[in-house]
């Protein structure tokens, strides 16, 4: 195998038609303090990289249930799995269920702590601007996605939306917001790179779930 990307979370792999991922032990978060919705590395816990490779086979394997296509292909041991190589899309689509975190924050004093939104946001994927914020009408003027891409991935993003509120709401839990990445596979969009406590916030009676209590919750 020959590494091709490493990153904060993982390091990814090309082995022939497919990508190996292996999932790293680091905590992500802001102002030196874990937080979901965190993009900085602020330290590592031994078995963070198992839970997280966990949780995206078993929320991926959900969303393939539910007739969602993702690239993942399985799970080969604690820390490594294999994806189908996909065109990776330099975007994060996030759906915001509640407002939380950076929205609250963006618009102070428009919006109230977990207020019902149920709204889906775009960011550029590129650590050296800060992921900014990016209109519809600018990706397609790039030539990032397409108009009918960008559909697409609205639609399937309100339907993982869906699927994941079900779950988690049969459990007693408030989905608050995720982000999900796309890539192109022979002219298909599938849901691609996890799908985790890292990129996902979900709450019992007004707190946030660790990693720890969202793994309890999958297993």
């Amino acid at each position: 195998m020959r590494l091709i990307y490493s990153g904060k979370t993982k390091d990814v792999y090309e082995d022939g038609p497919y990508l190996v991922f292996y999932f790293k032990d680091s905590l992500l978060g802001e102002d030196g303090r874990e937080d979901t919705g965190g993009n900085e590395v602020i330290g590592e816990r031994p078995g963070k990289g198992s839970a997280v490779l966990k949780q995206t086979e078993f929320f991926f394997s959900l969303l393939e249930r539910n007739g969602i296509r993702t690239h993942f292909v399985e799970r080969i041991d604690e820390r490594w799995a294999r994806f189908l190589r996909a065109e990776r899309i330099p975007l994060e689509t996030i759906y915001r269920s509640k407002a939380y975190g950076s929205f609250l924050r963006r618009y102070s004093g428009w919006v109230e702590p977990l207020q019902e939104l149920g709204i889906v946001e775009f960011t550029l994927k590129d650590d050296s601007l800060g992921d900014p914020l990016i209109t519809e009408e600018a990706i397609s003027r790039l030539g990032i996605a397409s108009e009918g891409e960008l559909e697409k991935m609205k639609e399937v993003t309100k339907r993982v939306a869906e699927i994941l509120e079900e779950f988690f709401s049969a459990k007693g839990l408030e989905l608050i917001d995720f982000k999900l990445e796309f890539g192109r596979l022979n002219g298909e969009l599938l849901v691609i790179d996890e799908l985790s406590g890292d990129t996902m916030r979900v709450m019992k009676g007004g707190r946030l779930l660790s990693q720890e209590e969202l793994l309890e919750v999958v297993e």
